[in-house]
């Protein structure tokens, strides 16, 4: 097993940023989505920054699986850090 954590920076692709709109971020809809994935150990959503952290065996998934899920569903994705937690 390979424990890889990827740090990504979303957001809405309607959104203009504000909070109003990062707190209604369906938060654990994006936790659910993400969490399901075969190889993903740890999601952590934060619903002001829009900044979702994810564990995942990198021997199971590729990280490019979670901004492809997350671009699916609506999201902007930036990749804000990559490594071993």
């Amino acid at each position: 097993m390979a424990i890889e954590k990827i740090v990504l920076k979303t957001q809405k692709m309607e959104c203009t940023g504000c909070k109003t709109c990062a707190t209604d971020y369906a938060a654990e809809n994006l936790r659910h989505a993400l969490a399901r994935l075969n190889g993903v150990s740890k999601v952590k959503v934060d619903e002001v920054t829009g900044k979702v952290t994810i564990e995942y065996d990198s021997q199971k998934i590729s990280y490019s699986k979670f901004t492809e899920r997350l671009v699916r569903l609506g999201y902007r994705v930036e990749i804000e850090s990559r490594g071993i937690p």
